[in-house]
């Protein structure tokens, strides 16, 4: 957090001998009046992320910085506030616009920026400015708002002789012009909005620039609607008459102009975007990442999901997920990009977020754009990898969660299992991440809700080529894949689950076996609802006879009981599925029934007895005799 600064903005910069130019308007007053507003009206409060704390000033224009003549010497103060009435008629405080003391004779002029409240406190010579007027300004060094080339502007009445040493009160200053200025100023604020939302480490839009480029919006307040668009060979965003009021459409142009910047004007081809279009439409991901990234940007900046258009309609970019009716998927789709964004920075509401469960802030996803041109999300995602952000299954997640799958792995914690979601539109398979750590048996699990019906495939390569096992038995029976950990070394195992019925829901779990059961003894755990099964060690003797049992202590718990074996000569074997348990029993469909099995060995060796968990879960014995 920077320093605070003072809650008056006093600035003396420049003194320019200026004839005055034409105003759009003059700037009513709180002096007094029929369309005055009072200095003491409530004005809606700027959030707290809108502050002067967070961004450097945007500075004024070069013309105001340059040489100027000789000032005299500061005595007398001219003070007041500077707003406008939104659309919906409240009012805001303006800040960073420019505020202009002028003389209407000489043309001297000494201008400073409204500060986060929209004051302003101009120190001046009285002697300099006899016929003193003040005049806002819709510019500053950053950005400004124009109707062709003509920056909007609005002026008071003259204060003539200021007394030395006074303090000239000019109040609580709007637009004087009616809806034209407070359009023209809420266009304005929007660009405020959009400057204490980047990022600046060098007081420009891009962080590249050692000069700055000044974002120009070309406001024409006459005209027809809906031809908001972004100049590209002008640099200059254009808005229509009513515009304005819809603030996140002129931030979602603002996004436009601000890629266009930080790209040096390499701005990715807009061929194959349709006009309109649609942003739930698949269209090309070159289109989908422009159109998104612009409406991320909009969302981004006022910190919310929800997209207000003009027409009074609104989207919440938060809910679309897999099987979202009328969403085209993946990266075509502007929908599903803006999601994407939107997921990466924003903190997990839980809910619907099923996979999105990161979250890092708006930098991250600015520094990448900024120091690479991407035409394609998926480019953005590569220039994101170079630059040392996160793009692990952590992030990978958000992507997931709005149907964009750049090799997500979902990680699976050991013992703790996962309600997961499928839908009537095609689900494709989820694929997951295990890690192994112990030398044991360890399993991983899948039981389905009724009437759905899903397969397990095991791979042991993140790209899911080299295949290591399956289970696929029918109905509502848990399927199951073992790992002999003993045998094999310790690493990481990729999943997958086919949805062969549906849509429905399952749960998943990877459980490592950190216990044995040894002859002549049992063991009591306790699973709750969300786990599936559970793993141990037992060492058997080839051509001792042994029996093992499960009991359940709940009388409607039921379970399935498996042992599983392999060959130490034959490393295939080391991955075992359910159908291949050299011995097995199911308890009883009423519930609560011990299950057993009694078999002789025919090698020595640890094996694994898998328990599975068809309903609830519980208190359970293993015994061993």
């Amino acid at each position: 957090m920077r320093a605070a600064r003072r809650t008056v903005l006093t600035v003396v910069l420049t003194v320019l001998c200026a004839l005055v130019g034409p105003g759009v308007g003059w700037a009513a007053s709180g002096d007094g009046g029929s369309t005055a507003l009072a200095a003491t009206a409530v004005v809606a409060k700027r959030p707290a992320w809108q502050t002067a704390d967070n961004a450097p000033s945007p500075g004024l224009p070069a013309r105001q910085r340059s040489a100027a003549p000789t000032l005299l010497a500061c005595d007398t103060h001219a003070v007041g506030t500077w707003g406008y009435t939104d659309q919906a008629g409240v009012r805001h405080n303006g800040m960073n616009v420019q505020v202009q003391v002028r003389d209407l004779l000489t043309g001297a002029l000494i201008a400073g920026l409204t500060d986060s409240a929209g004051r302003f406190d101009i120190c001046f010579g009285a002697a300099q400015f006899t016929q003193l007027y003040v005049t806002i300004k819709a510019e500053n060094a950053a950005w400004r708002v124009q109707n062709g080339t003509d920056v909007y502007n609005w002026s008071t009445a003259v204060r003539a002789n200021p007394v030395a040493g006074s303090t000239v009160n000019f109040g609580g200053l709007i637009p004087g012009d009616g809806v034209v200025g407070n359009r023209a100023a809420h266009a304005f604020d929007t660009g405020n909005d959009a400057w204490l939302g980047v990022p600046h480490s060098n007081g420009c839009w891009d962080p590249k620039d050692t000069t700055c480029r000044q974002l120009r919006i070309n406001w024409l307040n006459t005209g027809p609607e809906d031809t908001d668009h972004y100049d590209q060979v002008g640099n200059v965003v254009m808005l229509s008459p009513g515009t304005p009021d819809a603030p996140m459409e002129v931030m979602h142009e603002i996004g436009h102009a601000l890629m266009d910047d930080v790209y040096n004007d390499a701005f990715p081809s807009t061929a194959g975007c349709p006009v309109p279009h649609p942003p739930a439409q698949a269209s090309t991901t070159v289109c989908a990442w422009i159109e998104g990234w612009a409406t991320f940007f909009s969302l981004a900046m006022n910190h919310t999901p929800v997209y207000g258009f003009r027409n009074g309609t609104s989207t919440n970019f938060e809910i679309p997920t897999w099987g979202f009716t009328g969403v085209a998927n993946g990266d075509v789709t502007e929908e599903r990009v803006i999601g994407a964004l939107w997921d990466l920075i924003d903190v997990n509401s839980g809910g619907s977020e099923t996979w999105d469960q990161h979250s890092e802030g708006f930098g991250a996803v600015f520094s990448t754009l900024a120091h690479h041109v991407d035409n394609t999300l998926a480019s953005f995602w590569t220039s994101r990898g170079t630059d040392g952000f996160d793009v692990s299954d952590s992030s990978l997640g958000s992507l997931y969660q709005n149907t964009i799958d750049y090799g997500y792995r979902r990680p699976l914690l050991d013992a703790q299992g996962q309600f997961l979601p499928t839908f009537t539109q095609p689900t494709p398979d989820q694929n997951f991440r295990l890690d192994t750590a112990v030398q044991s048996w360890s399993v991983v699990a899948v039981r389905p809700s009724n009437p759905t019906d899903f397969d397990l495939q095991l791979y042991d390569d993140r790209a899911q080529t080299t295949f290591l096992g399956d289970s696929s038995l029918n109905a509502q029976a848990v399927d199951f894949v073992a790992i002999d950990s003993n045998l094999r070394p310790v690493g990481d195992y990729y999943p997958r689950v086919h949805q062969f019925r549906g849509p429905g829901t399952y749960t998943i779990e990877s459980v490592m076996g950190f216990g044995s059961l040894q002859p002549g003894s049992s063991t009591t755990f306790h699973l709750d609802d969300s786990q599936v099964a559970s793993v141990r060690d037992t060492p058997l003797t080839a051509g001792v006879p042994v029996t093992i049992t499960l009991t359940p202590q709940s009388p409607i718990s039921v379970a399935g009981l498996f042992v599983m074996g392999d060959d130490p000569g034959n490393p295939g074997t080391f991955i075992q599925s359910r159908v291949s348990a050299v011995a097995s029993a199911i308890g009883s469909n009423s519930g609560g029934q011990p299950v057993s099995v009694t078999f002789t060995p025919t090698r020595t060796g640890d094996y694994g007895i898998v328990t599975t968990f068809d309903n609830v879960g519980g208190d359970y014995t293993l015994t061993r005799s």
